[in-house]
């Protein structure tokens, strides 16, 4: 699995009055493709799971074969603004911003593919032309202290071309993969918006966001199992429906007169509907699945600073619940990750002399805690307590630092997904404790004054 696609996409940073020149560019490109490598990839990459598991099944080390991909890309763009200014309250000068912004994209690429695999032998071409759209609204007032955003963007990204060939690759006897022809490109629209404010008593200020993704179509792969011979077969197939939308809120404020004292919130949610293809128990025929998956997290902290002396107290929580992602798990699933703790760094006085520096401590104590999770090993508290000491020396030139990591030796790592096939569980370990000494030497030469 390679994708060899290279898209030039409009420069913004462009900019000549009211309309930005169109640009045109192309570029092509021979690769071979040396394996259909499915090992190692997350589903953050932009496939879904089932073709993540297609891409490990069709891998052969053994059984190579030769592709040359030719392709050339044109992009045309024309992108239309609108400036605006606000007056700086503290500089007293204009702030330039962008306003509005429309953004039309007009990609052409043409693809032509020679694959050969043992006896299978196949020049494939195609020509795609995949039109996307970006609007951007932006508004600021009362000094920069208020603002509101608001984007929405189409966009097309265009399939392999080995997927819409009308093949049959037999080259693993128990794996069979099959082209689709009428497989049709991704396709997205997002939407979002943001409002911030900074005019409240003590410098108090808030932001609220949210966006929200659509998939009008995705690519899954479906999986046909023989019983008799026990023979597998992919095919690529178009999927649509997915979406997931986000929305948080965020405040912060000094607490006293003298702003010693500050604390900040932070709380966001997320509804995750994912769709792809699974095979279920007793199924010998895959079949769209969808997986709704509930994501709750909020944050909070209080500070107090003053001169060299930060104190910090934070906690975190983060909940998700999937409702039956599939009915063979029978019951709902849900998760709770949870942390609290309290940090703190002082710098004393110069020990040594007057134009010294003195002594900078730091120290963490933080609570990790799951629940929720399948096994009582990953159902645990860990509390991790990190220190270190650090002193400039030779007038801030050296810089001897010493740090430890989990002196107790707790620290673990976890990685809880739900995808539209199921659920996914991985334990990772972690670094492992250590004390570590830096020594930094900050030194700077000057170029010598011509003459």
């Amino acid at each position: 699995y390679h994708p060899t696609s290279r898209r030039p996409t409009p420069d913004p940073s462009r900019e000549g009055g009211e309309l930005a020149g169109a640009q045109l560019s192309s570029d092509s490109e021979a690769l071979p493709l040396t394996g259909e490598r499915g090992e190692g990839l997350e589903p953050g990459e932009g496939l879904l799971p089932s073709q993540i598991d297609a891409l490990a099944a069709f891998f052969d080390p053994s059984n190579s074969y030769d592709s040359h991909d030719l392709d050339w890309s044109n992009d045309v763009g024309i992108r239309l603004y609108s400036n605006a200014y606000y007056i700086h309250p503290l500089a007293h000068m204009k702030i330039s911003y962008q306003r509005l912004a429309l953004e039309l994209g007009t990609p052409l690429s043409h693809e032509r593919l020679h694959y050969q695999r043992g006896s299978l032998d196949t020049l494939a071409r195609q020509t795609v032309f995949l039109p996307k759209a970006t609007f951007r609204f932006r508004n600021v007032w009362k000094g920069g202290r208020r603002s509101i955003n608001g984007n929405i963007r189409f966009e097309q990204e265009r399939t392999l071309l080995l997927d819409r060939i009308n093949f049959r690759d037999d080259s693993k006897p128990l794996i069979v993969k099959l082209g689709n022809p009428d497989l049709k490109p991704k396709a997205m629209t997002s939407l979002g918006f943001s409002y911030y404010d900074a005019t409240g008593p003590k410098n108090a200020s808030y932001n609220i966001a949210g966006n929200f993704f659509y998939h009008h179509r995705d690519i899954a792969q479906s999986l046909t199992y023989d019983p008799i011979t026990g023979v597998s077969t992919y095919r690529p197939m178009n999927i649509s429906g997915a979406y997931r939308a986000h929305a948080e809120f965020g405040t912060d404020r000094t607490i006293d007169e003298k702003r010693y004292w500050t604390w900040h919130v932070n709380t966001g949610a997320d509804f995750d509907h994912a769709k792809d293809h699974a095979l279920l128990e007793n199924a010998l025929e895959s079949s769209a699945n969808t997986v709704n998956t509930l994501f709750l997290n909020a944050s909070a902290h209080i500070r107090y600073n003053r001169k060299t002396l930060n104190i910090r107290a934070l906690g975190s929580i983060n909940w998700r619940y999937t409702a039956q992602p599939l009915p063979t798990l029978g019951e709902s699933l849900s998760a709770l990750d949870f942390h609290y703790g309290l940090e703190a760094t002082y710098t004393t006085p110069p020990l040594w002399s007057k134009l010294g520096s003195g002594l900078t401590l730091a120290a963490d104590a933080t609570m990790y805690s799951r629940r929720g999770y399948g096994t009582s090993l990953l159902n645990s508290n860990d509390f991790v307590v990190n220190a270190s000491l650090s002193q400039p020396l030779l007038r801030g030139k050296l810089i001897l630092r010493i740090e430890a990591f989990d002196i107790l030796h707790q620290l673990s790592s976890t990685q809880y997904d739900i995808t539209a096939q199921g659920r996914t569980v991985t334990w990772y370990r972690s670094l492992p404790h250590y004390v570590m000494l830096h020594a930094v030497y900050h030194w700077n030469r000057n170029p010598k004054k011509g003459k």
